[in-house]
């Protein structure tokens, strides 16, 4: 049971519902990126939407390779984000913008920590997933309904506990317009999908873990190679998927001059977070956003949320 749960996990969270290992190429990092340590592996995963191809997961994944641990890093699609001098600065524009392998140069480069390889899936893959599984059972914590008829889309799920196939999973994880703090709200549904979706995986057998790796191995862009994803599963022997520790990136929303609302990290927590979740030895105050990219200094108040003293320390 540990062999395949250790798969499934390495098929999640490295595969993210497959491996392409055609794609994707390294690229040198600045050298002021720190967290090299040869025991850490960190997955940068991106979800995609269906209709502008902005990613409304964005994950970071640390695997400890000599014990098997494992935490994830969860950051708020609409993080202000200067990765290109355009208008548009919410990190979900990035992968648009700069591609898999620009999106990791540009947190790796500006979280100050090596980020191994990187995964981007769109909401077929996770529908599929599901399907493949067997379905997902998550509690639903209030009424989920939204209709928009532009993209077939109808929303109708009723508070309790509720078996999701592949569509329901969607309309589940979509969800964000009733939450009273909208995204924030959506991410929480997200961390209690996961988590449901690693205890359902958790309890596959062997066949039926071969036919779901093959059934969405062809469907994600990524640079990982497959003999590196068997290698991490073989490291995960030990991971406890029930009590996988998952935590957002420490910031506030904040409403724009142009009326968007963003989201700005909290500098003093980002530090924190990237040394206890991202599991990174000797990183220092300076390591963090050195160029500035995710403060914008001429607005009071997304500055003074950046600047603010750690409030989880």
């Amino acid at each position: 049971m540990r062999k395949i749960k250790a798969i499934i996990l390495a098929a999640l969270l490295c595969f993210v519902g497959g491996c392409n290992h055609n794609t994707g190429v390294a690229v040198p990092l600045a050298s002021a990126v720190h967290g090299q340590s040869k025991e850490i592996v960190r997955v940068l995963i991106l979800g995609k939407d269906r209709a502008a191809g902005l990613t409304d997961g964005i994950l970071i994944a640390s695997i400890d390779t000599s014990s098997g641990g494992l935490r994830v890093l969860q950051i708020p699609r609409d993080t202000y984000a200067e990765y290109s001098r355009r208008d548009y600065m919410k990190l979900n524009g990035a992968y648009n913008a700069l591609g898999i392998t620009g999106v990791k140069q540009f947190l790796s480069e500006n979280i100050g920590v090596r980020l191994d390889y990187a995964v981007a899936v769109d909401l077929d893959c996770v529908s599929d997933l599901v399907d493949a599984v067997g379905g997902v059972e998550v509690e639903v914590t209030q009424t989920m309904q939204y209709r928009d008829p532009s993209q077939d889309l109808v929303i109708d799920l009723a508070p309790g506990v509720h078996r999701l196939d592949g569509k329901t999973a969607e309309h589940f994880l979509r969800f964000r317009s009733g939450y009273a703090n909208a995204d924030l709200g959506r991410m929480d549904a997200q961390k209690r999908f996961i988590g449901a979706l690693l205890k359902q995986c958790a309890e596959l057998n062997s066949a039926s873990v071969s036919q779901l790796i093959w059934k969405v191995l062809p469907k994600a862009e990524t640079d990982i190679p497959i003999h590196k994803a068997i290698y991490l599963s073989r490291m995960l022997n030990s991971c406890n998927v029930e009590s996988v520790p998952m935590i957002t990136a420490p910031g506030e929303p904040v409403l724009g001059v142009s009326g968007a609302w963003y989201y700005s990290l909290n500098r003093a927590g980002m530090i924190r977070v990237v040394r206890d979740y991202l599991m990174v030895e000797n990183y220092s105050d300076a390591c963090f956003d050195p160029n500035g990219k995710f403060d914008r200094s001429e607005n009071p108040d997304f500055h003074n949320i950046y600047l603010a003293p750690d409030r989880g320390a």
